[in-house]
């Protein structure tokens, strides 16, 4: 019975290739019961690249900040409103409904009229951010893959996952301005508390250096009263909460519009309480003051 690293293997009287292994060191398992780990990691593994099912598109810390030298705030904005736009497998591809994006859907998109969109996208071609593909005569427009990625990330690089479903529904509500200053603060968002700062990969919450709209403003070359109105439209809209205490404003990202954990984490009990506080905010811009004042002097409700 021939005999290796702990295995025995010997033939039946049926002629069937038999392995006797120690329980001690081995496990044995059936082809079925293989089959079907691998199956759940794959769906694992599905589940964390799509974000627990919704599309994102990834944006790279290192290509993001280069846009920001080279790039008008309009330019940069026309970007942040192309990204709902990005589709699945679909290389960077910018779809309108089920046709790719030229110059009139395009300044559809982005809510401006045909010969000025011609010129920003002019700009983004040149920067590198759109890259040119013929679609019979006309010119339809890709992302470029260096600067973003749909529903994968490249391993070893900083990046920021930008969900589209609330980019979609939202960012036409905002002028382009408004989109490109939220677009200035990928790098800028802390990796885990969400934060709007200057160190957005320390590790601990008392280390963390928080960034005022007014530094945030000159740190990316924005003036101060576009930098007011841009804040006002992207609070209004829900992308970003302004807290104050202490004579101190903190600006802090909505987790369904910008995220940096992995898709897995999203719902986590930090990320989960930040974004009750955006529904809270929600809900009390619809009620406002409505409703009758209680003040109750009985025990704890619960």
């Amino acid at each position: 019975m021939p005999q290796t690293f702990g295995k025995q293997t010997y033939q039946d009287d049926d002629g069937r290739v038999l392995t006797v292994v120690d329980e001690a060191e081995y496990e044995v398992r059936s082809y079925e019961q293989r089959d079907a780990i691998r199956e759940s990691y794959r769906r694992k593994a599905a589940i964390e690249a799509a974000g627990d099912g919704r599309n994102y598109v990834v944006a790279y810390h290192g290509p993001v900040r280069k846009l920001n030298d080279i790039l008008s705030l309009n330019e940069i904005g026309a970007i942040m409103k192309l990204i709902p736009y990005m589709r699945f497998d679909r290389n960077g591809e910018l779809r309108y409904a089920a046709k790719r994006m030229g110059i009139d859907e395009i300044a559809r998109a982005i809510g401006k009229a045909r010969r000025w969109t011609v010129t920003i996208v002019g700009g983004l071609v040149s920067a590198g951010v759109l890259v040119t593909e013929k679609d019979g005569k006309r010119n339809v427009y890709n992302v470029s893959a260096e600067h973003h990625t749909i529903g994968q990330a490249i391993k070893g690089t900083a990046f920021t996952r930008i969900y589209q479903t609330k980019t979609r529904t939202d960012i036409a509500k905002v002028s382009i301005q408004a989109a490109g200053f939220l677009y200035k603060m990928i790098p800028y968002i802390h990796y885990e508390y969400l934060y709007l700062c200057c160190n957005s990969n320390v590790r601990y919450s008392e280390d963390i250096r928080h960034l005022s709209q007014n530094r945030f403003a000159h740190e990316v070359g924005v003036d101060d009263e576009t930098a007011s109105r841009c804040m006002r439209e992207l609070v209004t809209a829900g992308f970003v909460m302004r807290s104050e205490a202490f004579g101190a404003r903190i600006i802090r990202m909505n987790p369904d519009v910008m995220f940096r954990k992995r898709p897995s984490d999203e719902h986590d009990e930090y990320t989960e309480f930040v974004r009750g506080e955006f529904a809270q905010a929600l809900s009390a811009e619809e009620h406002g003051d409505s409703g009758a004042v209680e003040v109750s002097y009985g025990e704890y409700p619960y």
